[in-house]
């Protein structure tokens, strides 16, 4: 994926709009939706990180690279399709998840592989989420 891509494709993710993005990461909602679009020239290092850490991810991951540095060795944070429709059901619900959340899902490996339908992130979500609120009593 490329970096216009991928900063949409996060933007969503997290709920926000072009107007919200551009307010957080201090940059014009024009200059936003022409990236978007495939219009704008490629942002400087210094607006790739406001946007990067706008969205809550590393300038690697906008940009498709694989940081220097992975949370889970030999893991890289990945949003399939299932995790996506996971993601935007719950927005639908009027539960939206944390960053934290999609952030601590998108490095959920299991014995067989990665989830990979809705249904499933479901579950994985629903078992995290009972772990981590009992540990908390």
């Amino acid at each position: 994926m490329d970096l216009v891509s991928n900063i949409k494709k996060y933007r969503e993710l997290r709920g926000l709009s072009l107007p919200e993005l551009a307010r957080r990461a201090e940059v014009s909602k024009a200059f936003l939706w022409e990236m978007e679009s495939g219009n704008a020239k490629r942002p400087g290092a210094e607006t790739l990180f406001r946007i990067a850490a706008a969205l809550g991810v590393t300038m690697a991951h906008l940009m498709g690279k694989e940081p220097a540095v992975s949370a889970v060795p030999g893991i890289e944070p990945e949003v399939n399709e299932g995790l996506r429709a996971f993601i935007n059901e719950r927005r639908r619900q009027g539960q939206p998840l944390e960053a934290d959340e999609i952030h601590s899902l998108s490095l959920a490996q299991l014995k067989g592989g990665r989830p990979q339908t809705k249904e499933q992130w479901a579950l994985v979500y629903g078992m995290l989420k009972q772990v981590t609120e009992s540990g908390d009593s």
